[in-house]
């Protein structure tokens, strides 16, 4: 596949809950999750998706991979559509797309061992025969720094940080195209998230994976990230490259986001930043503007009015953003 052609593309998705105590079947009283995202993810790149906790970043994961329903919108696997794929059709595509989730305790089955958590995958579908799959295994946990020997052991004889390292071997094990990673080190102490963060990078560059990277933790997304996305109330607000975006942020969350982090420097303990107000999920008194407008210290009447489109940025075509003050904070 040529580098500039996506490997997975989101195009529009929308997916929304029935707020709490609301009638299901009525459709009263729906929360939207996913509000029109769309974004690109290109081969042996990692694409970064950050937001706090609620702003439907994972919701996004699970409509990516089938695991929730698209209310509407498209996702394409190298140009291929497939969320309107019946499941038999599906099926021979499930290998393309893996996952690492957030509590790696709870997505291994605590009955089996390592070695049939990693071998009935790949003897289902077709990846490695009985003759191979040992050997297949061996590879699979040495790339993921495990000793072969613990093939033969429960995922509750391991550490958090093993655990999360047999669950990347059983995405691996099926030769995926993209991995999605939600919240992967968010459970782990910071020295063990730096270990898996670098086994990501170095698993990256020598087989060439691509990665969704999914987390709030900003110095994790920016290490390990190439582009970045930041998510508001199901909202993208503001994306582009990794390093551009965590120097020049455009939107007023953003650099909120960015203020919000510690710095060692007690020197920059006084530097200006950006206070929110408010709580998550306030919306303007019209109903109107824009999502982020009650919290913001910048909004203006225009913006509790609109709700401001995701469009390049002016004189940075890569960086889109949807703000109408955009321009003033760079």
């Amino acid at each position: 596949m040529e580098r500039n052609t996506p490997v997975l593309s989101a195009r529009d998705l929308r997916k929304a809950f029935p707020s709490d105590g609301e009638r299901h079947l009525l459709r009263k009283g729906m929360h939207p999750a996913v509000d029109g995202v769309s974004f690109d993810i290109y081969p042996g790149q990692t694409f970064g998706l950050v937001g706090e906790s609620g702003c439907g970043k994972s919701t996004v994961a699970k409509l990516l991979m089938g695991l929730e329903k698209l209310d509407s919108g498209e996702v394409y696997l190298e140009g291929q559509r497939i969320d309107q794929l019946a499941p038999k059709k599906l099926r021979p595509l499930r290998p393309q797309f893996q996952m690492v989730f957030q509590d790696s305790g709870s997505s291994l089955n605590p009955r089996k061992r390592v070695m049939d958590i990693l071998s009935e995958p790949m003897l289902y579908h077709g990846v490695a025969k009985s003759d191979t799959v040992q050997a297949r295994m061996d590879e699979l946990l040495e790339q993921v720094g495990l000793p072969r020997e613990m093939k033969h052991r429960y995922p509750h004889e391991f550490s958090g940080g093993q655990r999360q390292r047999i669950c990347i071997a059983r995405a691996l094990s099926l030769r995926p195209k993209v991995i999605v990673l939600d919240e992967p080190v968010s459970a782990l102490d910071v020295s063990v998230q730096a270990q898996i963060l670098n086994l990501l990078r170095d698993l990256q560059e020598q087989m060439h994976l691509t990665y969704l990277f999914i987390g709030h933790g900003l110095g994790a997304v920016r290490y390990i990230s190439h582009r970045i996305g930041v998510m508001y109330m199901g909202r993208l607000v503001e994306s582009g490259d990794a390093e551009e975006l965590f120097a020049h942020p455009a939107h007023p969350y953003t650099r909120a986001l960015l203020d919000a982090v510690p710095v060692a420097d007690y020197a920059l303990r006084n530097r200006p930043r950006i206070t929110l107000v408010g709580e998550v999920g306030e919306l303007p008194a019209s109903g109107n503007g824009c999502p982020f407008a009650p919290r913001c210290p910048m909004a203006t009447a225009s913006c509790l009015e609109h709700v401001p489109e995701l469009k390049p940025l002016a004189g940075a075509p890569e960086r889109t953003v949807a703000c109408l003050r955009a321009g003033e904070q760079r």
